[in-house]
């Protein structure tokens, strides 16, 4: 299947939106002013949608804010999107016959929704403005609402929108409430004063028939029916468990999971067999009998919410951390696989020629791109437990990355081969630097030190200094100094040759995470800290020579080829623009979806490239280059 739009969409993205050629990246979509390129796609990433569901013919609808929209997955193309409520859509529920849905939203209304026409045909209010689920009777013509305020179950006539029974829990607040086996009872999960529980209530009386599954450590938050409706699966905080109704005897247990926690749960087409979700960010296959893992695949960087099998038993879509994503229940892998990280990216490096730079993620890979086509040139895998820090050789010939797991690795770029794991760092690696001769490489990390790495498997020198993590490090451009920024607060420089600390620069009121030598020299520097402040300091005096004030904290920061305009970004996706002559802020470059954690200037000087938690990358224009 290509992962490619049609020239068809790219012109109906123009017609719509008046995009041209010049806005519009790799895959068709718009990209936002000031970007000249999209490094990865944002399609159906960096997005929290309150419901997914799967449509008869395997299309997918999402509940986003106030509409539904629509995509077809096979190509990832959002057909459109239809308004439904003036307020937020809170859950969604697919009619047996497939031809319309049921929406919950926050302000406590019902609305059935249908399918064909893209129009709300009936709408109620239920009175719970805690309104969390909303689900068809098997005949498709009653519903059972969930509601925590006032903390009740009810069942409504669909046709006249009656009333026709209300039931006080049992527990503090719903999860959700879904119909028993032949569409007279309910199912409800919640929480008590004693943990959660699950509770069976007859709805023609509002009788309380059963409790069971009451402890601390198992709150059950995902609830589904088995085809046959003799089965209930659950998901609690640290298992997952099959239930037979009758009786209420408990059939197997599923763990395993990272944590223990099993927050979504679903049939799969086969009988035999079931899904389970993790905060882990794990999908797992089971044979439901022995209970054994026949399949796990990660495609989420948390908590997999929600997970549905498609119409035809082939696929699942899930969704957690952002990211909507439809994989192979047979294999794993994604149905429409975009050249893209698959997690937050949490740093990038430019070559040292052209337009070439490195991205590393929580995915566990490293990306190489062309930053003005967009394209991805290669993929390195095995950074363990993700990407947190990345360099390039002077040479281009090596990449390195640091991770979680307190491990530098370096690549030999031309083969892909891992060529080393430096270990002895404890806690993430947070920096990495190779020296201008690209002899050395340094990196520092959460364990207040900066290690200096030769040729072998061991640092050859350690630099002490910080009481804190050291977050940031540069490298002076005639390989003597190194200036370092941390967890203390502190500016630190020291001599390289023999790891001497050299100067303590105060000034920063709060963590310092990143640094930067200014010009062809050691004289001067540019730092940025978590108080929101870019300071300028001369090294010679220790003293700060000039300030500019970001407005939130800096957490990434590089300069221009010539050194004349600075680049800062943090929490906010936005990127700055400063011209450090005067400290005038020139521009601000606006459009990622989540916080920016790297900044990097191509070597020819052209741009900046900007990586993002929302799982992408932008390329700007440097004005005036």
């Amino acid at each position: 299947m290509t992962a490619w739009p049609s020239l068809l969409t790219a012109a109906l993205l123009f017609l719509a939106g008046g995009a041209t050629a010049q806005n519009l990246d790799l895959h068709g979509d718009p990209l936002p002013d000031g970007a000249v390129q999209r490094l990865g796609s944002l399609r159906l990433r960096s997005i929290s949608p309150a419901d997914i569901c799967y449509l008869a013919d395997g299309r997918v609808a999402l509940a986003l804010g106030q509409e539904i929209e629509i995509w077809e997955m096979d190509s990832l193309t959002r057909l459109g999107a239809w308004r439904v409520s003036d307020a937020s859509l809170s859950r969604l529920a697919l009619r047996p016959d497939g031809a319309a849905l049921l929406v919950t939203d926050s302000a406590g209304w019902v609305h059935e929704w249908d399918v064909a026409a893209h129009e709300v045909v009936r709408s109620f209010d239920t009175g719970q403005r805690g309104l969390t689920t909303a689900h068809y009777s098997p005949d498709a013509t009653r519903v059972l609402t969930t509601g925590s305020r006032p903390c009740t179950i009810k069942e409504w006539d669909l046709a006249t929108g009656e009333e026709l029974i209300a039931i006080e829990g049992e527990m503090h607040s719903f999860h959700e409430a879904i119909y028993g086996p032949d569409g007279t009872t309910a199912i409800a999960t919640g929480p008590n004063g004693s943990g959660d529980l699950l509770a069976h209530y007859d709805l023609s009386t509002g009788e309380l028939l059963n409790t069971w599954l009451q402890n601390w450590y198992t709150h059950a938050r995902s609830i589904e029916l088995s085809a046959d409706r003799e089965r209930l699966l659950v998901g609690s905080r640290t298992y997952g468990s099959e239930w037979r109704l009758e009786g209420y005897e408990e059939l197997a247990r599923f763990t395993g999971h990272s944590g223990g926690a099993v927050t979504s749960v679903a049939y799969c087409a086969d009988p035999d067999q079931l899904l389970t979700g993790s905060r882990d960010g794990s999908i797992r296959r089971w044979d439901r009998h022995t209970p054994e893992v026949l399949l796990r695949w990660f495609v989420h960087d948390g908590h997999v919410t929600r997970l549905l099998v498609s119409p035809d038993g082939e696929r699942v879509l899930s969704y957690g951390a952002g990211a909507v994503v439809e994989t192979s229940i047979e294999t794993g892998e994604e149905i429409v696989a975009l050249p893209r990280h698959g997690g937050p990216v949490e740093a990038v490096a430019a070559f040292p020629e052209g337009t070439r730079v490195v991205s590393g993620s929580r995915d566990e890979t490293l990306r190489i791109w062309d930053a003005v086509s967009g394209e991805t040139l290669a993929v390195l895998h095995g950074a363990r437990l993700g990407a947190y820090a990345v360099a390039v050789s002077p040479d281009g010939a090596r990449v390195a990355a640091g991770g979680k797991d307190g491990i530098v690795r370096e690549w030999d770029l031309q083969s892909g081969e891992l060529l080393r794991e430096l270990a002895g760092h404890f806690g993430y690696v947070r920096a990495l630097a190779y020296t201008p001769a690209g002899d050395h490489l340094l990196s520092s990390a959460d364990d207040a030190t900066v290690r200096v790495w030769g040729e072998g498997d061991e640092p050859e020198r350690i630099l002490r200094g910080h009481r804190g993590g050291v977050l940031a490090l540069a490298i002076s451009h005639d390989g003597t100094r190194v200036l370092t920024g941390g967890r203390d607060g502190t500016v630190r420089l020291f001599d390289l040759a023999d790891g001497e600390l050299l100067d303590t620069l105060m000034g920063h009121s709060s963590w310092v995470q990143s640094v930067a030598f200014l010009g062809d020299g050691a004289t001067e520097a540019l730092t940025g800290g978590s108080d929101g402040r870019i300071l300028r300091w001369d090294l010679a005096g220790g003293a700060v020579t000039a300030e500019m004030e970001q407005g939130e904290a800096v957490r990434a920061l590089a300069l221009s080829a010539d050194a004349d305009l600075a680049c800062t970004a943090g929490s906010s996706g936005t990127v700055v623009v400063w011209d450090l002559a005067d400290g005038s802020r020139l521009q601000d470059l606006t459009g990622h979806r989540a916080s920016v954690t790297g900044l990097t200037v191509t070597r020819d000087g052209r741009y900046v490239v900007s990586a993002s938690a929302d799982t992408s990358l932008l390329v700007w224009a440097l004005p005036g280059r």
